[in-house]
């Protein structure tokens, strides 16, 4: 189905997901294809109608022609059958191969779906659209449709409001009178209507936000002023004299206004909000006005002392009732992506920096449990791009609450505003807004509606907890943007590219503390440590010292970076202390044990989170993460039937790695024949994007993928560790035969090389796995992988003078450069060469730069040392 946006922005979008942006730019083809799409409706439309509409100027026979050359061009975009004919003289549009907003809003209106009606409208129809000769019939069309559209979506808000104060909820029809605000800022009677929600609701400040909005535009646009009905309300409002909140069937506020010679907007009764589609066009013809918006500093700072006073009063409850010894009944909520509804796609991170700065508040808050904000990136749209409703996220996940909001744009003023909704009966609880920022400054608004959320949220869970949104102001927007681009590309695996966009997001801002807390973890996943310490010595230097779990992270950055294992488990655990229900802190603190080889503390973090519910982040839809942990912790503990059951509920989406654990748990189980049978089923199966690191050392390139032939290999390793050399042989021999049986480019590549002389190495064909290795060597001589295995493969064959030559290599690497892997690859080789208490003492030294248990235990080349006493005890799990 191809897409068409009209609604506040232009664009077309193919059956592929991929943005068709020829169209866009050619106005009148594009209007062309709008009015067919809008008007058609499965109908038809006369070519001379078509012809006298677009091209008044040109006679007919010309006129004719025109069109013809421009449905040539809109089937050339489309394809074939989007664009359908009738005879000669009927054009249409197939409903069945195209759809666009409006149409969509429509049937959605009447067919009673009034939230997803409001979703569709964007802005006003076709906006600034201009081609030379337009006609007076296509200007009287598009006039006649922005009025259409206007009264539909007004017609939806209203039900909206009316259905939830019938209802009796408040705050959800507050936060839909104030959209309708937003939609029509021209509007007096929404804007009274949406004031008295907002005081009935006990919120007089947004009431009193709004009615400052609207007299700022009045003066602003019109030189005018509100009528006396609104200074009235508003004066009542500032009084703190209430009124009943509005009950069904009362009258509405009235709308139909004008400006009279005295200035004042004067107002005649209505039964409700009128005069909808004249706003909204309003509002669209006076946004292309240059004009700017001030908001009064006393306006900013009594709403920040409003804040402060909320959580003030939330601390002392919190300190009594711990001293009471209330229990803790937190909440979980979901911070959803904010809607950008301003029709201006450069707007478009400001709805993830608004997502990112309210769940970062919240994370450093004891006010609520927050899903993991990569969970709301991840599930909130499917495979195919279409979005998916938070409400829907939120159960998901598991989540309590919802904050969930959106932004507009009237001129130069954007206005932010947020619901707190109740997920288990869907009713908005409380509303947030409008928040007011200049579109030149968007993030400036950012604090404000943190604060305000935190406060509805507080008000709403009735918690006993205490706020503290943590240090920090919030960063320019082009720093900002960096930083929320740097998370989604390392959430999709590119880690340098991430560490890149940190790194521009903390230049940008040097008080960016989170950006540069990011560029340090990223770095340490990357191998950086260089970075690592620069950012380290550059905040410690900082006058201002770091919040909680900023400095934890960077302390666990820098212990990693230098393989201080103990020690990163012990800052991880404490940081997951701090965030008990935050997934991916716990698997973050359950591989660090693995890391400290407390395998059993690991397992213990693992059974606290639910992978179906808990693990909604992750781009890698097959948890690999945590399964990979999983089954390595009942590995090194022993309990390899446990091992071989879990490995039974990992997803079948990714069954290559299913398959590698599976046969790792068989190998250890000395069932060779099963584990035989897993690979032969795995030669068959495609390779997969899983980073199961294949090699401990990759000089910050991402981890290879997962083949078949690195199965094989991998549970060729497990069965010559656990004595079945003859098992281990054809496992290796299986390796080679599907490398062998690869395309000349796929065998050529470094990493299938790799895992081949590996192989080789296993099979004892020791010559071509030399001349692998010295090729890999000759390609990249400052590889510690490449060399490393030359090492081994030089011991093992009795060339001493090579073994001891690329072992004085290997002991002159820094270790801030190649960790803890040359240390290991010297252990290796000294034991192949039967120097077992040299080896036992270089295996020590690998531990102490912080070495990955699993890859000792993994290793055929240590085999000669697993009966040392002092190698058992130095390999034994810590727990």
């Amino acid at each position: 189905m191809i897409e068409l946006s009209l609604l506040g922005l232009h664009a077309l979008r193919g059956s592929d997901g991929r943005e068709i942006t020829s169209l866009p730019a050619q106005p009148k083809r594009f209007a062309l294809l709008a009015y067919l799409a809008v008007s058609g409706g499965g109908g038809y439309h006369r070519r001379d109608t078509l012809a006298a509409m677009f091209w008044p100027d040109l006679d007919q026979f010309a006129a004719r022609r025109a069109l013809r050359n421009t449905l040539y061009h809109l089937r050339d975009a489309l394809g074939e059958g989007a664009i359908i004919t009738r005879g000669d003289d009927a054009v249409s549009i197939d409903p069945a191969r195209l759809t666009c907003d409006v149409t969509r809003l429509q049937d959605a209106v009447q067919a009673g779906r009034y939230e997803e009606a409001v979703d569709w409208y964007h802005g006003e129809l076709l906006p600034g659209i201009h081609f030379a000769s337009a006609g007076e019939e296509f200007e009287e069309w598009l006039s006649r449709e922005r009025l259409r559209v206007a009264e539909l979506v007004t017609r939806a808000i209203r039900a909206l409001v009316e259905r939830e104060e019938q209802a009796g909820n408040v705050a959800g029809a507050a936060y839909w009178a104030q959209r309708a605000c937003a939609l029509a800022p021209g509007d007096e009677g929404w804007l009274r209507r949406a004031m008295t929600l907002f005081d009935a609701g006990s919120d007089p400040g947004s009431a009193l936000r709004l009615y400052d909005a609207f007299t700022r535009r009045l003066a602003t646009d019109f030189d005018a002023k509100p009528s006396a009905e609104a200074k009235a309300l508003a004066a009542r409002i500032r009084d703190g004299s209430r009124q009943p909140a509005a009950r069904p069937g009362l009258a509405a506020p009235p709308t139909q206004d004008s400006v009279t010679g005295d200035g004042e907007v004067h107002a005649a009764a209505a039964d409700g909000p009128s005069a909808p589609a004249a706003a909204l066009i309003d509002s669209a013809a006076a946004s292309t006005k240059p004009r700017t918006t001030r908001v009064r500093r006393a306006v900013v700072w009594g709403v920040l002392a409003c804040a402060a006073a909320a959580v003030v009063l939330l601390v002392v409850r919190a300190k009594n009732a711990r001293q009471s010894g209330a229990a803790d009944t937190r909440k979980r909520a979901l911070v959803a992506v904010f809607d950008n509804r301003t029709g201006d796609s450069s707007l478009q991170s400001l709805g993830r920096m608004t997502q990112d700065w309210i769940a970062e508040g919240l994370l450093r808050t004891r006010l609520v449990d927050v899903v993991d904000p990569h969970a709301v990136f991840v599930q909130s749209r499917t495979g195919a791009g279409a979005p998916v409703d938070p409400i829907t996220v939120a159960h998901r996940t598991g989540a309590d609450m919802l904050v969930s909001g959106s932004y507009y744009r009237t001129g130069d003023t954007l206005f932010l505003q947020a619901a707190v909704t109740d997920v288990g009966t869907g009713r908005i609880v409380r509303a947030v807004g409008p928040i007011f920022a200049n579109v030149r400054t968007p993030v400036a608004a950012l604090d404000e509606l943190r604060s305000r959320v935190m406060t509805a949220l507080a008000s709403a869970v009735d918690s006993h907890s205490i706020l503290d949104p943590g240090e920090g102001e919030v960063p320019p927007f082009d720093a900002y943007q960096a930083y929320v681009e740097g998370w989604d590309t390392y959430w999709h695996g590119d880690g340098r590219h991430a560490e890149a966009l940190f790194l521009q997001a903390a230049h940008r801002d040097t008080g960016f503390v989170a950006a540069a807390i990011a560029a340090a973890t990223t770095g340490a996943s990357v191998n950086d440590c260089a970075l690592v310490d620069s950012v380290a010595r550059a905040l410690d230097a900082r006058s201002q010292p770091l919040g909680r779990i900023h400095g934890l992270s960077l302390q666990i950055a820098v212990a990693r970076c230098h393989g201080r294992n103990d020690e990163m488990l012990r800052l991880a655990l404490e940081r997951a202390d701090l965030e008990p229900r935050s997934s991916d802190v716990q698997l973050s603190a359950a591989a660090a044990a693995l890391w400290a080889d407390r395998p059993q503390r690991a397992l213990d973090l693992l059974e606290r989170i639910n992978p179906q519910t808990d693990l909604g982040w992750s781009t890698d839809t097959t948890h690999f993460d945590y399964w990979s942990d999983l089954t390595e912790a009942l590995h090194l503990l022993g309990r390899h039937d446990e091992e071989l059951a879990a490995t039974g509920r990992i997803p079948a989406s990714a069954p290559l790695s299913r398959a590698w654990m599976r046969g790792r748990a068989l190998a250890a189980l000395s069932r060779p024949t099963a584990a035989l049978a897993v690979i032969d089923s795995a030669l068959t199966l495609p390779v997969e994007m899983t980073n199961l690191g294949l090699a401990p050392y990759t000089d910050g390139r991402p981890q290879y993928t997962a083949t078949p032939g690195w199965v094989a290999n991998w549970i060729a390793r497990e069965l010559a560790v656990h004595g079945d050399a003859v098992a281990a042989h054809q496992a290796a021999a299986r390796a080679i035969a599907w490398y062998r049986s690869r395309p000349l480019d796929e065998r050529s590549t470094p990493e299938e090389r790799l895992v081949a002389s590996w192989s080789l190495e296993m099979l004892g064909a020791y010559p071509e796995a030399i001349r692998m290795a010295r090729q890999l060597v000759a390609e990249d001589s400052t590889n510690v992988d490449y060399r490393g295995e030359l090492a081994g493969l030089a011991a093992e064959t009795g060339d001493l003078a090579l073994a001891e030559s690329l072992d004085r290599w290997l002991a002159a690497q820094p270790v801030s450069r190649v960790g803890w892997t040359a240390s290991l690859y010297r252990a290796r080789v000294a034991a192949l060469l039967g120097h077992g208490d040299v080896a036992v003492a270089r295996v020590r030294d690998a531990i102490d730069e912080g070495a990955w248990p699993l890859w000792i235990h993994f290793d055929p080349g240590l085999a000669s040392l697993r009966g040392r006493a002092d190698f058992i005890e130095l390999t034994a799990p810590h727990d």
